[in-house]
């Protein structure tokens, strides 16, 4: 039977532990309204175990995150990642003080002004003023300390490449001035963080939340209040678009926190053949994917599609050492459902996505995420061998939503991203730019659709999808 039986109740007001055997078969509504839509009290699985302190930590020398992983099960090594009421967001409000956060935010209030020239005259002056011992005092500071010093770095060194939100997507390298550049590589090293741009840092870790102070833990209530949320830091200052940028991808994993466990349980309840409890576990996954559904489906038309070029397609890094991305194919929500139910990629153009974007995905969450691709038996395999009528039912319901949610992206999101990619590629126009965008997601939305056919057990990827997932490495 499944390791972890609890599960709290009623997150969003007041969590009680209960087993999950005894938790009410309905989830209804609760109190008022966020971005437009009620909030659903989808219970969270209870997990044991101490979760790591940084989100990126390099691996030890000669330790295979996947094996352990694969020896500890699901659960208990979901609970070494995530946590229970914040999943893979950080469990204490981020903090961000200092020298350097501090000149993220003059920088931010100097860029958007939209004078390139006078922008990088500013910053190399008060470069130039910042304490000389800045690396120095890097190296002495704890891992989560020095995780939380890239973010400011990472913004301040795209805006000085880029140096005014109104220019074209800057092409090529590019070098802070000292002592921000050394500062930079010293801490990205010490991390074992690319120092790009990129959808973890913006959603995962550069959010603030209205009336929670730095350092506070967090609860469930706390994260799922996405209109409380709004950015550390700036790329320009104010904006409204930006701000709902932000609340968009931020909602994802505040509104997914329960997915992790309940996947988890339901590939534990398959492993002992308990159709039951994965049904339940199941039909709690279908409820995470509405709740995501119906809160990105009001936010991603607050977007302002030109305002979403200024800001998130010039962070692409086109043509550096590196092709900096930030894209949705980064978020644990997406690595965890495409990983959940077989997601297999077909179209050449996703797999090549995928794999440039995952290089800035922690080590120990693409080796999680593998073990769960690779759990045996896989729920659609175990749907299917199954002939259990409910079971399959409860697996149809997450497939058909989770189709409809990449629609719905697809869709709404080619609207915004019409005329810029934030894949890290470069288009001949904006109109074949958006084509290949639109012809990448009717090919996600298609291989979402055959996740759901449990008349066939699941069937390995692709060797080049495979390789984009990051198998074998």
């Amino acid at each position: 039977m499944p390791r972890t039986t609890m599960a709290l109740t009623h997150p969003l007001t007041a969590p009680a532990a209960v087993p999950i055997s005894e938790l009410e078969p309905d989830l209804r509504p609760v109190g008022e309204p966020v971005c437009g839509v009620r909030p659903i009290e989808v219970p969270l699985v209870v997990l044991s175990g101490e979760r790591r302190e940084t989100l990126f930590a390099r691996p030890l020398p000669g330790h295979d995150d996947a094996a352990h992983f694969r020896a500890m099960g699901p659960l208990r090594a979901l609970g070494t990642l995530a946590s229970t009421r914040t999943g893979f967001l950080l469990e204490h409000a981020p903090d961000f003080r200092g020298p350097v956060a501090d000149l993220c935010r003059a920088a931010a209030a100097q860029y958007v002004q939209g004078d390139a020239v006078r922008f990088r005259e500013w910053f190399d002056g008060r470069a130039a003023s910042l304490d000389q011992g800045l690396v120095r005092y890097a190296g002495s500071l704890p891992a989560s300390g020095a995780e939380r010093l890239m973010v400011p770095l990472i913004y301040l060194n795209h805006m000085w490449r880029q140096g005014s939100p109104n220019a074209d997507a800057a092409t090529g390298p590019s070098r802070m001035p000292e002592p921000l550049d050394s500062l930079l590589g010293s801490v990205a090293g010490a991390v074992g963080m690319i120092p790009r741009f990129n959808q973890i840092v913006m959603t995962m870790l550069a959010f603030e939340l209205d009336g929670v102070p730095g350092g506070a833990e967090l609860s469930h209530r706390d994260v799922a209040a996405v209109e409380r949320m709004r950015p550390a830091f700036w790329l320009n200052e104010g904006d409204r678009s930006e701000l709902e940028l932000y609340r968009a991808f931020y909602a994802v994993e505040a509104f997914g926190v329960p997915l992790y466990g309940w996947g988890c349980h339901a590939l534990e309840c398959a492993a002992a053949d308990d159709r039951a409890g994965g049904a339940r576990a199941l039909r709690m996954v279908q409820a995470v994917i509405r709740h995501v559904y119906m809160i990105t489906k009001r936010l991603m038309p607050r977007i302002d599609a030109d305002e979403f070029r200024r800001i998130q397609v010039t962070c692409g890094w086109v043509g550096d050492e590196v092709t900096g991305v930030a894209s949705g194919y980064q978020l644990p929500f997406m690595l965890m459902l495409d990983s959940l139910f077989h997601v297999n990629y077909s179209h050449p153009g996703v797999i090549a996505a995928r794999a440039n974007n995952l290089r800035f995905v922690p080590a120990d969450w693409k080796a999680f995420f593998r073990m769960i691709y690779d759990v045996r038996p896989a729920l659609r395999t175990w749907v299917h061998e199954s002939g259990d009528g409910p079971l399959a039912e409860a697996y149809r319901s997450c497939t058909d939503l989770f189709t409809l949610f990449r629609n719905m992206h697809r869709h709404l999101g080619g609207q915004v991203l019409k005329g810029g990619t934030t894949t890290g590629r470069v288009f001949d126009s904006a109109a074949a730019n958006y084509e290949q965008f639109m012809s990448e997601m009717a090919g996600l939305v298609d291989d979402t659709a055959a996740a759901g056919d449990v008349s066939h057990p699941a069937a390995p990827d692709s060797p080049p999808a495979a390789a984009s997932r990051g198998a074998g490495t």
